[in-house]
């Protein structure tokens, strides 16, 4: 079905087209610029109108998202093409328009499998991790299914900035910032940190898991019972949503780093169980591996307990250093670059920064699994031979 772009005409150049998502800070529409090449590039606007008594506490979250997006250079995150007021006390922001469609979108048509929920946990706390990295941390405050699309080649776009940072508050109250269901609850007294968006990421993929809003989920005390609720989850992976939504920030991991972290052990270290169709006969004894250390004298456990933690702390040093070139020396190198350069050449320097960045993932990936092979020591165990089934008695024959 072909869009129809029958709106107004915004700042002599976007054509406004269908609504695409609502909230508490505005309204956003698909638009069509029509002073790009052909006229046809679709953009992202968001209409926020700022008037009555609330007026100037909209406005103060509408400047910061401003100031927000003009810092934020992330692949996964819509670049700020712009804003302007029309009429006086209409705002709107414009936005390079993410592809793909919302997960809450994506929920209703498909069940997400843990494979696919990994990927999507994973692809977002990548972000994540990029906007706590900043000085100060940016927080979003407002992480669920219809602030992240997904395209099809599986990427994962962040959107609605309108919240980020610290809600505003004045005497006798304040102002709440995020959806009931995936907002942590240390938010509805006005706090916020890089915990708070883990706990929303986690809510979320606990929805999309369950395909139920979080609020609705099966409780002990103020926990969401995930064991309850989701059964047939990896429960290496649900052990993670719980950690990720623990009432306490204490209980979570600290930032969306700490969450990649717990997460690569999780993907790179499964739960290890005899295959049954690997099972040892009756003469074959079975090797199998665990992740502890050997028990078995080749090396005197102090010894190996030594190497072994400095094989974490190495992995553990140069995972956070690699992080460091990715999300902080390598945008800040490429953007004194694209300084000097003529804005023709950006796209080609985009995708080559594209290109390091991915490589500097992988070195990072290689020393999360150095430190998780430091984490957990290695066992080699024998199983006994299964024991022979006694031959079943035969029965004399029946008479006639």
């Amino acid at each position: 079905m072909a869009v129809v772009f029958d709106g107004p005409l915004l700042g002599g150049r976007f054509r406004l087209g269908p609504r695409i998502g609502s909230g508490g800070q505005g309204r956003t529409f698909l638009a069509r610029d029509e002073k790009s090449v052909g006229g046809e590039k679709r953009v992202a606007v968001k209409q926020l109108r700022l008037g009555g008594e609330s007026g100037w506490k909209r406005f103060d979250l509408f400047e910061r998202e401003l100031r927000t997006l003009r810092t934020l250079d992330h692949p996964g995150i819509p670049r700020l093409l712009g804003n302007f007021e029309e009429p006086p006390g209409t705002h709107y922001i414009v936005m390079e328009k993410a592809p793909g469609a919302t997960l809450r979108a994506i929920a209703t048509r498909v069940h997400f499998t843990d494979e696919e929920l990994r990927d999507v946990l994973g692809r977002t706390l990548e972000i994540l991790a990029y906007l706590h990295s900043r000085r100060p941390p940016v927080i979003h405050r407002d992480i669920k299914p219809a602030n992240l699309l997904r395209d099809a080649g599986g990427k994962i776009s962040l959107v609605d900035f309108g919240g980020v940072l610290e809600a505003v508050r004045e005497e006798g109250g304040s102002t709440v910032v995020g959806t009931f269901g995936y907002m942590a609850p240390e938010q509805l007294h006005g706090a916020a940190g890089p915990a708070t968006d883990v706990y929303g990421l986690g809510a979320t993929i606990v929805a999309l898991a369950g395909r139920v809003e979080p609020e609705k989920v099966a409780r002990k005390g103020l926990r969401m019972d995930l064991d309850r609720h989701l059964p047939g989850m990896d429960p290496a992976l649900r052990r993670l949503l719980v950690r990720m939504t623990d009432p306490d920030p204490d209980g979570r991991p600290a930032t969306a780093e700490q969450a990649l972290v717990e997460l690569a052990i999780l993907d790179r270290a499964p739960e290890k169980r005899p295959d049954p169709e690997l099972r040892p006969s009756a003469s074959t004894p079975a090797i199998v591996e665990d992740d502890i250390l050997p028990d078995d004298g080749s090396i005197p456990r102090p010894i190996l307990a030594v190497l072994l933690a400095m094989l974490f702390v190495v992995g553990l040093v140069g995972s956070a250093a690699f992080f460091v070139f990715d999300v902080a020396l390598v945008p800040f190198g490429f953007a004194l670059v694209r300084a000097f350069m003529r804005p023709a050449r950006w796209p080609a320097l985009r995708e080559r920064e594209k290109d390091v960045r991915k490589g500097l993932a992988g070195a990072r990936a290689g020393f999360q699994a150095l430190a998780q092979r430091g984490a957990h020591g290695t066992r080699r165990r024998t199983l006994p031979p299964r024991p022979s089934r006694p031959p079943r008695p035969r029965l004399p024959p029946r008479r006639r």
